[in-house]
């Protein structure tokens, strides 16, 4: 059976964790993974990937946290789109390897998370062994794409986005970077 690093399946963490002081968000609950700049694209913007929790099943279930489901998700996204255009025939486009991820987290009810033993507690991971927490301004600038994303009503975009299932990337930009955010499912 799988689970996080801690070999946990759920966080049960109770350490402190910073709240969400902004509005909340108008998108269903949905797994965030952050990949380095530029990662499959020819671009230097910062990205995340993106994956609907209602895709995943009850951890205790399937035995794999939320994050790993998430993984699986976009692993089989990327063989699809190989098998599509050919393997090898481009720049692997989606990161689906723990290596390969700055961090990850989540937004629950409206509510960005910065939490994801899975991901952030990974071994090879800079967060690893602050139980599944990101660092302060890895924390700081997640909660600014979102905070962005209510105030300029792109988060109604990324809802509509995930309710009508259409895999696809969308642009928000923050201060003077740019950040795509690709929906998988």
């Amino acid at each position: 059976m799988a689970g996080t690093p801690c070999g946990r399946l759920i966080c049960d963490y109770p350490g402190p964790r910073p709240k969400y002081q902004g509005e909340l968000l108008d998108i269903p609950n949905i797994l965030v993974f952050k990949v380095p700049k530029g990662f499959g694209s020819r671009g230097s913007h910062n990205r995340f990937q993106v994956v609907p929790s209602y895709l995943t099943k009850d951890p205790k279930l399937v035995g794999k946290t939320r994050h790993q489901q998430a993984i699986d998700i976009m692993d089989e996204s990327q063989s699809k789109f190989d098998r599509k255009l050919g393997e090898g025939t481009f720049q692997k486009s989606i990161a689906t390897d723990m290596k390969e991820f700055i961090n990850a987290g989540s937004v629950q009810g409206g509510e960005p998370k910065t939490q994801s033993c899975t991901v952030n507690n990974s071994e090879s991971n800079l967060n690893a062994g602050q139980e599944g927490r990101m660092e302060e301004k890895q924390r700081e600038e997640f909660m600014e794409v979102w905070a962005e994303m209510v105030k300029t009503g792109q988060d109604k975009m990324l809802r509509e986005t995930i309710e009508n299932k259409q895999p696809q990337s969308l642009a928000v930009y923050v201060k003077d970077q740019t950040w795509g955010i690709t929906v998988f499912g």
